[in-house]
């Protein structure tokens, strides 16, 4: 059987010398051969570091960049690899704290321009959904049948935390509830942020926000299905946040939250991705500078947390990872070293283990399953 991913990242040389990434690509995998056979380009686009499908219509969102100048979304065609329509935001100066991991220091990164985070899709009312990290905003894009982009509307967000990269709001992920509602992080504030979304103009209306602990840095959430939980991935804290959520008020209640790192570890550390098993009982994240996946034991209904294992993807800087279509292999990312790494999963267990080292890819930030999608 040959499953599919979607693979994104940077196309500038800024990022990756030499960088000989074009856009957004297709990784076949052989799931008999337990190997990535094939890596080819989809669709040219200049950096897309983050994107996601349609649930129908086989679109794709992403962000993206023009000439190194202007950052904004755009709307994909996954048949033809052609962009279908494209919104660029104005070219206003963006600025925040980042952290080189290959030089293990701070720095203040200054763009010209400023791109969305993170993007997704409402595809049954055609709206898309943007958390922009550097101008701390939520952008909304309403779109016609055909995802052509109509009209847009910007909500910023205040706020800041205690920690250096917490100088602002800081934007990080948009994304619809279960129950149609969007849920923010606010990555810089630590704050978790609930809106009702009117479908007729894609315009966004507060419903509750939670306060996280302090430093924590929600980045992103995995949500489960089978329950009212959601898992809050902290990028600065390492950590992972149980969150209960009561569809019937979009109220959100703490409830507890567990370390993606060992015991004692005293490096540089950011969590970057989290994915849930699709049978909900086990949990992944990504840790950038201890360079590993955490592996989280679901229990008592999705209310509690045990790691239950710590595994090295080695190579640097592992920032996104999906499962296969079955769930038995995950694919990650090595964005530093430019290279993917492909693990064996068992399903009983929730173990990973090695299935194949070094697979050449540069600078890659977004791994998605897609086999059914790209069908």
């Amino acid at each position: 059987m040959i499953d599919k991913f979607l693979l994104g990242g940077y196309t500038s040389d800024s990022y990756t010398k030499n960088n000989q990434s074009d856009g957004i690509y297709v990784a076949e995998l052989d799931t008999d051969k337990k190997e990535i056979t094939n890596i080819s380009l989809l669709a040219q686009v200049e950096n897309p570091a983050f994107f996601n499908p349609s649930t129908t219509g086989k679109k794709i969102a992403t962000v993206l960049t023009r000439d190194d100048r202007e950052g904004g979304v755009a709307m994909i065609d996954a048949v033809s690899g052609k962009t279908i329509s494209e919104s660029y935001l104005p070219q206003k100066h963006g600025s925040y704290e980042a952290y080189n991991a290959a030089d293990n220091l701070y720095f203040w990164n200054e763009l010209p321009y400023t791109v969305p985070s993170y993007v997704s899709i409402d595809t049954q009312h055609k709206i898309l959904f943007a958390a922009n990290y550097n101008t701390n905003a939520i952008h909304t894009y309403k779109m016609d049948d055909d995802f052509n982009i109509t009209d847009t509307h910007t909500y910023p967000i205040e706020g800041h935390g205690p920690l250096v990269e917490q100088d602002h709001a800081h934007i990080h992920f948009a994304r619809l509830l279960p129950d149609g509602r969007l849920i923010v992080c606010g990555l810089g504030c630590d704050k978790l942020f609930v809106y009702d979304v009117n479908h007729e103009d894609a315009t966004l209306t507060p419903v509750f926000e939670l306060k996280m602990h302090p430093g924590f840095g929600p980045r992103q959430i995995a949500m489960a299905h089978k329950s009212n939980y959601l898992y809050v991935l902290g990028e600065l804290a390492s950590r992972v946040a149980v969150i209960e959520y009561d569809p019937q008020t979009g109220k959100l209640a703490w409830v507890d939250d567990y370390s993606n790192i060992p015991e004692g570890y005293a490096g540089h550390n950011g969590s970057a991705a989290i994915r849930l098993s699709a049978d909900e009982k086990y949990l992944y994240v990504s840790n950038r500078g201890h360079n590993s996946l955490a592996v989280h034991q679901v229990l008592d209904d999705g209310r509690r947390l045990e790691k239950i294992q710590q595994i090295k993807t080695e190579g640097v800087f592992p920032r996104d990872f999906s499962l296969s279509k079955n769930d038995d292999f995950l694919l990650c990312a090595n964005q530093n070293s430019n290279e993917l790494i492909l693990f064996n999963r068992d399903k009983a267990s929730g173990f990973l283990s090695v299935a194949q080292r070094h697979i050449k890819h540069d600078a890659c930030v977004r791994v998605l399953e897609a086999t059914d999608f790209l069908s």
